[in-house]
C-alpha cells in the first residue's frame, strides 16, 4: 500500500519527551498530521522543526476533540485510511503495516494486551458485553474513510467510542488486532488517577445515554 493512502492523526499535549521519536518512526507508514492541544511545554517548538504538517489548538480542547479535529482535516484529503496514534510512545508504529494484511475493513482496533487503569477494564468489559467491541478506548485505530464519509462526526467529547457504535450500526466490518504497548516513563498527561477514572466511568454513562437516544429517534 502506498504511504500516501494513509493519513495519521497524532494528538499531542505536553509530549516534549516523546513526540520527536514517535513522529520520525511514523513517517515511513503514512502522512503525519500532529494536532497540538495547546501544549505548555516545548512540544510546539519541537513539532515546528520536524517538517511535518501540524495544527495547534488555541486552547486545551481535550483528547477526543483534538483527535476529531485531525480526522476532519484529513477527511478533506484523498486518503483511503486514517489512523489515530498517541504521541506518548506507548504504541508500536509497525502495527500500521496491518493495513496490508487485512482488506475490506471499516475499522481496525489495536487491542491492548494490558490496560492502564481499572476503569478502562470496566469500560471495555461493558462495551464488549453489549456490543462485542474490544478495547474501545485504544488510541490506535485505523478507519476506512469510505465509512467515515457516511457518518456525521460530532464535536462531542466522547465521540471516539460513539463513533465505533455508529460504524457497527452501519454494519461496518470491525477487526481487532492484538497490540503490545510500552509503559510510559513519565506521568500521564490526562491527570491524576482519580480524575481519569472518574472521567472514563462518566463517559461510559454518557455513551449509553446517547445510544439510547439514538435508538429512540431512529424509530
Amino acid at each position: 500500500m502506498g504511504r500516501s493512502r494513509l493519513g495519521i492523526v497524532v494528538p499531542a499535549r505536553n509530549e516534549e519527551k516523546t513526540i520527536k521519536k514517535v513522529i520520525v518512526s511514523l513517517k515511513k507508514y503514512g502522512d503525519v498530521l500532529i494536532v497540538d492541544d495547546a501544549s505548555t511545554d516545548k512540544t510546539s517548538f519541537i513539532i515546528k522543526n520536524l517538517q511535518t504538517k501540524f495544527i495547534k489548538n488555541k486552547i486545551n480542547l481535550g483528547y477526543e476533540a483534538t483527535v476529531l479535529k485531525g480526522i476532519k482535516y484529513l477527511l478533506k484529503k484523498k486518503y483511503k485510511y486514517i489512523a489515530t496514534f498517541d504521541a506518548d510512545g506507548e504504541h508500536d508504529p509497525k502495527f500500521l503495516s496491518n493495513i496490508k494484511k487485512f482488506k475490506n475493513f471499516d475499522l481496525l482496533i489495536g487491542k491492548r494486551k494490558k490496560l492502564n487503569r481499572s476503569s478502562e477494564y470496566f469500560f471495555s468489559f461493558i462495551v464488549k458485553l453489549f456490543f462485542g467491541i474490544h478495547d474501545p478506548l485504544s488510541g490506535l485505530k485505523i478507519y476506512n474513510t469510505n465509512i467515515l464519509k457516511n457518518i456525521q462526526l460530532t464535536n462531542e467529547n466522547d465521540f471516539n467510542t460513539y463513533l465505533i457504535f455508529k460504524i457497527k450500526n452501519l454494519n461496518g466490518k470491525i477487526i481487532h488486532k492484538s497490540l503490545n504497548v510500552k509503559k510510559r516513563k513519565d506521568s500521564s498527561r490526562l491527570g491524576n488517577i482519580f480524575k481519569v477514572n472518574f472521567n472514563i466511568i462518566t463517559s461510559l454513562f454518557k455513551l449509553f445515554f446517547k445510544i439510547m437516544l439514538y435508538k429512540i429517534y431512529r424509530h
